[in-house]
């Protein structure tokens, strides 16, 4: 059975597109799609500014760029991530640190946060993985005690909740990501920066568009105040970003409904460790990822992987080389990190995204069933 791809770009997505290049007004300072995008995300997500660029990653730089790091400073990061999460750490010339993350949540261990700190750490980019919640109440905690920011990467978690609040208000700064796969899309690549500081918020407007800003007194006149990017969100993605937006709750919900069915029909299945959801909060589910246990004479996750591949379902191990073990950061490759080390054996996404029918999920379900019994 083939099975649909993600996204799935709607006729409404379209005409909004086209409706931003007929008004020809494509990117700028001020422009009224991006804005009206902007103030969409920073309400549905609790914070008081949301700033609209270009990727994801930008989206980090900037983060961490408005919090001064640079050369000498130290970033805490987890080693089971994108690499997204860390690569900005060294474009602004400071250390990624990486930490381990939890057997279960498979986000940020606070104990390996707290291990790790030192007087020249600067800052934690903490990682809502898969679209689960980090513990933040405990993260906040350590941060708030060493004096350290933190910056929650959301990049796989729009939907996401704790306590009733949507993550991206906990930390200092937040960034979200647009990529085509993500929960929503602006047209294939795009992101934000979320933040409750507003001066924060303004120096990452200003960073995304070269460092330019107005200049007090003289109407209309712009100058650089600073070193910037070309980081900016233009009106198309803007506009496809704002109609994929309007459907943000209908696509978590039927992500969260599709991992439900999911768990349902493999629940029973030996060998098989199926996701969690912490007390309290709202997994988005991004990607469903169950946990492949060694031994028993079972076969390994590469084994079960290369298996659901020659039956047509497509899956891969879940970050099947931690950070600190490839080659972009070879200086950190004697550090061990257990948790890591480990799921990147084990950890495998299935298929659960909102263009699959429950005749897709049982197929799903059943090769499954089939590979790890054999």
């Amino acid at each position: 059975m083939e099975l649909p791809r993600w996204p799935q770009l709607s006729d409404d997505d379209v005409e909004a597109a086209v409706a931003a290049l007929r008004a020809n007004r494509l990117v700028g300072l001020g422009n009224p799609v991006v804005e009206q995008f902007e103030s969409a995300l920073a309400e549905s997500q609790a914070v008081e500014h949301a700033v609209a660029v270009s990727t994801g990653t930008a989206a980090v730089h900037l983060a961490l760029h408005a919090l001064d790091v640079g050369p000498g400073d130290e970033v805490i990061v987890p080693a089971h991530t994108f690499i997204g999460s860390a690569s900005p750490i060294a474009y602004l010339g400071a250390r990624p640190v990486f930490a381990d993350v939890t057997p279960d949540t498979h986000c940020l261990d606070p104990d390996s946060v707290k291990s790790l700190i030192t007087e020249r750490t600067k800052a934690i980019v903490v990682v809502h993985i898969n679209g689960v919640a980090a513990d933040m109440a405990s993260l906040s905690a350590i941060a708030t005690d060493a004096g350290v920011p933190l910056v929650e990467d959301m990049a796989q978690a729009l939907g996401t909740s704790i306590g009733g609040r949507p993550v991206g208000g906990f930390g200092d700064l937040a960034c979200v990501s647009l990529f085509e796969q993500k929960v929503i899309t602006s047209g294939g690549e795009g992101g934000a920066v979320l933040t409750n500081n507003p001066g924060y918020a303004e120096r990452v407007r200003r960073l995304r568009s070269h460092g330019e800003g107005p200049i007090a007194d003289r109407p209309g006149l712009i100058w650089a105040y600073e070193v910037g990017y070309n980081y900016r969100l233009t009106a198309v993605q803007a506009a496809v970003g704002l109609s994929q937006h309007g459907r943000l709750g209908e696509m978590v919900e039927a992500r969260r409904r599709n991992a439900a069915y999911l768990s349902e029909r493999l629940a029973d299945v030996e060998g098989l460790e199926l996701p969690v959801e912490p007390e309290g909060t709202v997994h988005a589910f991004w990607k469903y990822v169950v946990r492949a246990v060694p031994g028993g004479g079972r076969p390994t996750a590469a084994e079960i992987a290369a298996t659901l591949r020659s039956r047509g379902v497509p899956v891969l191990l879940r970050y099947p080389f931690p950070l600190h073990k490839q080659p972009a950061f070879a200086e950190h490759q004697s550090v061990s990190l257990p948790v890591a080390e480990r799921l990147s054996q084990e950890l495998l996404a299935l298929p659960s995204h909102p263009a699959l029918t429950e005749r897709h999920l049982d197929h799903v379900a059943a090769e499954v069933r089939r590979a790890f019994t054999g």
